[in-house]
């Protein structure tokens, strides 16, 4: 009886042990993914995405230039998952030498698992970066918003209806820096509306005939002086929607950039439906009700 509590026991031991051993035992790793990645004259984080259990996709950005070396992008680093390795390491290159500007890495587990990861750089034209000279200011108005009529126009702040105010706005400054490191894939940078030689900045007030007068105008800065603020603003631009949103004190515009015929550039702002307020004179319904776009036109300053 004895010898067999003695054999119970040194069973148990045994089992004991084994079970330590299965838990201290780390299985391989099937993990096969890239974590980061820093290509050569890349702009801020890479987008990485895995797709499916076979493939993934990273997105990265470049400044648009002539002389990049696509046949050869170096790989400045490359994190990958525990144990996992890749046809290309630290300090290899990448061809891109293809109308989509993309490369392929392939990464294999620890068990022998790969993933095929194509990697897409993108050249970026930061267009609007610089230093830019107010030529004009427009609100674009459709009386088929508030129902005031059928007529579509623009007019310039620096008419008649507006000049006495606005026109201290069209000898502006508009300067738009980028920051290096992008933001949750965006680009992020700073945005100055400096006065102009006459050291003012325009008011967005109108004066017409019969209805509102210089004494008593129709101020519309509460629907547009926001838009571009005086002064410095951050703005954050998203690439999926070429929309740059401009912020200052808790309140944000979103910006889009055109061109016309000429080739100007244009900071525009779509206004939002005011055709639900209630009306007013014809200038009231034309310019607060009826307006829907609001414009900065720009040149380089020279």
């Amino acid at each position: 009886m004895k010898n067999l509590k003695y054999i119970v026991l040194l069973l148990s031991c045994l089992a004991v042990v084994s079970c330590t051993k299965d838990i201290d035992e780390k299985e391989p790793s099937n993990e096969c993914s890239i974590l980061d990645i820093k290509l050569t004259g890349q702009l801020g984080k890479a987008a990485i995405e895995r797709v499916d259990d076979n493939q993934g996709t990273v997105t990265l950005y470049i400044f648009e230039q002539a002389d990049y070396p696509w046949e050869a992008v170096g790989v400045e680093a490359l994190a990958l998952s525990a144990y996992a390795t890749a046809d290309v390491a630290d300090g290899g290159t990448l061809d891109f030498r293809n109308p989509d500007r993309k490369a392929r890495i392939i990464v294999r587990s620890q068990t022998g698992k790969q993933v095929l990861w194509t990697v897409y750089l993108k050249p970026y034209d930061p267009f609007y970066v610089g230093t830019w000279a107010v030529s004009d200011i427009k609100i674009y108005v459709d009386q088929n918003i508030s129902g005031n009529g059928t007529g579509k126009w623009d007019t310039s702040m620096g008419g008649s209806e507006f000049g006495t105010f606005a026109s201290p706005e069209l000898d502006n400054v508009i300067t738009i820096t980028m920051n290096e490191e992008m933001v949750d894939g965006k680009f992020t940078g700073k945005i100055v509306n400096a006065a102009g030689a006459d050291g003012l900045y325009g008011s967005f007030k109108g004066v017409y005939p019969g209805e509102y007068t210089e004494d008593a105008p129709l101020d519309m800065d509460p629907r547009l002086r926001h838009l571009i603020p005086a002064g410095e603003s951050d703005w954050v631009l998203d690439l999926s929607t070429d929309e740059m949103k401009i912020s200052k004190n808790n309140i944000t515009s979103t910006m889009t950039f055109s061109r016309d015929a000429s080739g100007n550039l244009f900071f525009d702002f779509a206004l939002p439906n005011a055709s639900g307020d209630t009306p007013g004179s014809n200038f009231y319904n034309n310019f607060w009700r009826s307006s829907y776009k609001f414009s900065y036109i720009v040149r380089a300053a020279e």
